[in-house]
């Protein structure tokens, strides 16, 4: 007849525990390392646009301010870096995978300035990018030395330059 062993069961049993827990750990670094990318993805992208910000903001007003311009491409050059090391560890499987799914907005299309014969932004375009580079993005906090509306999520302001 058929004689059990229990502990041949046993064994068996506790391979298949380890091997399962070994796969879900696999998984588990696996998709903490995607958020991880993606994460410094998206704040790599929130940074560039916020030095954009400043660098136009700083254009229009017709000021310069290269220290703060520094501080934030160093910030910029640091996420980078991050985003670099991150990659080192990872298939480039997961690197398609923590993407970001959300596309960038279309910029205006250029249009033909008929009296010059330029191509370019007609001026409601032009006022309308303006109106968007200093109006913030979503949440928002008040600078405490100019008490200037600036993103919730900014490290400097972007009008007077304090550290936020």
């Amino acid at each position: 007849m058929f004689e059990l062993d229990l502990n041949k069961i046993k064994e068996q049993s506790m391979q298949f525990v380890d091997t399962a827990r070994k796969a879900a750990m696999d998984i588990a670094d696996k998709g903490k390392n995607q958020l991880d990318l993606a994460g410094q993805q998206n704040q790599l992208a929130k940074a560039e646009r916020q030095l954009g910000a400043l660098v136009y903001s700083l254009h229009k007003a017709g000021e310069h301010n290269e220290p703060l311009v520094e501080k934030y491409i160093e910030n910029i050059a640091s996420i980078e870096k991050s985003i670099e090391e991150l990659k080192a560890h990872i298939t480039p499987e997961e690197q398609t995978a923590a993407q970001p799914d959300e596309e960038e907005p279309e910029a205006p299309a250029p249009v033909e300035n008929k009296s010059e014969g330029q191509v370019g932004l007609d001026e409601d375009q032009l006022d309308e990018l303006a109106a968007a580079a200093d109006r913030p993005r979503g949440e928002t906090k008040v600078c405490p030395v100019c008490h200037a509306e600036v993103d919730a999520d900014a490290l400097f302001c972007n009008h007077c330059g304090a550290q936020l």
